[in-house]
C-alpha cells in the first residue's frame, strides 16, 4: 500500500480500530493508506510501526497526495508526471527537504486539498 494523503486525528478520538496503542495516534498527523467511502481511514501512526482505522467522526482535518520519496505530490499523478514533479521538487532553488515536506502537510491540512504553491513563488 502507499501512502494517499493524511490525517490529523482528534485528540479526543474514540473509534481507533486495529492500534494497539490508541495514544500512537490520537492528537497525531498520521499517514492515510486508504479513505474509505463513508469517511473513515486506514492510518500509519508517525513512527511507521502500526495500522489503526478511525472513523469520519474523530478526523479532524485530511487531504489526498502522493507520496514518493519523502516528496509530497499532488494527489491522482500518473507515475510519468509523478516521477517529473518529485524531479522539480528536488531541483528547485533552496532544494527539498523534510522542513519543507512538513510545511505542505500543515498547509494542505489547513486548506483541506493538496497545496503547494509557497513551493514555488520565487522560482
Amino acid at each position: 500500500m502507499n501512502i494517499c494523503g493524511f490525517a490529523y486525528i482528534k485528540k479526543d478520538a474514540t473509534t481507533c480500530r486495529g492500534g494497539e496503542n490508541p495514544k500512537d495516534f490520537i492528537g497525531n498527523i498520521c499517514a492515510v493508506l486508504d479513505f474509505g467511502w463513508d469517511g473513515c481511514v486506514l492510518v500509519l501512526n508517525p513512527q511507521s510501526t502500526a495500522l489503526a482505522m478511525f472513523d469520519k467522526e474523530d478526523v479532524y482535518q485530511k487531504f489526498e497526495c502522493g507520496y514518493v520519496d519523502g516528496v509530497i505530490t499532488p494527489p491522482n499523478l500518473d507515475m510519468l508526471v509523478q516521477a517529473m514533479y518529485v524531479m522539480k521538487a528536488r531541483t528547485r532553488i533552496g532544494g527539498y527537504n523534510h522542513i519543507l515536506r512538513d510545511m505542505v502537510i500543515q498547509a494542505s491540512l489547513i486548506k483541506g486539498v493538496f497545496y503547494d504553491k509557497f513551493l514555488w513563488e520565487r522560482q
